[in-house]
């Protein structure tokens, strides 16, 4: 699936349960329009199966930029993720909602308490 408003992308190729961390530059003047889009994808995302973890935060510095955290099982979970209807609407109601493209950036752990023994 094509993101349109991506900037950019940063996959690794061995992603088991993939982290991704979305930069996102909402419009500060139609603060409750987007927090309402956004309260309503992470609703339905945290009811996928496969989804670990699915946060939005801000900075107390920056204010005018939103950091979306998600955990997933598999990048295959994401993909399937990436095909839902709630993907889809928020992907429509971005360009009257931000500011700037949205950024996309995949991490792979190093250390978990996954892994915990």
């Amino acid at each position: 699936m094509e993101q349109s408003l991506v900037a950019t992308v940063a996959t690794s190729k061995n992603m088991s349960y993939p982290y991704l961390k979305t930069d996102i530059y909402p419009d500060l003047n139609k603060l409750e329009e987007v927090q309402a889009a956004y309260a309503e994808l992470i609703r339905a995302s945290l009811n996928e199966p496969g989804c670990l973890l699915y946060d939005l935060v801000v900075s107390e510095e920056d204010p005018s930029v939103w950091h979306m955290f998600e955990k997933w099982e598999s990048k295959a979970a994401w993909d399937e993720h990436m095909e839902t209807e709630h993907v889809a609407k928020i992907q429509q109601l971005e360009p009257q909602l931000i500011v700037s493209p949205t950024k996309l950036n995949f991490y792979t752990p190093v250390l978990s308490a996954a892994d915990k023994s």
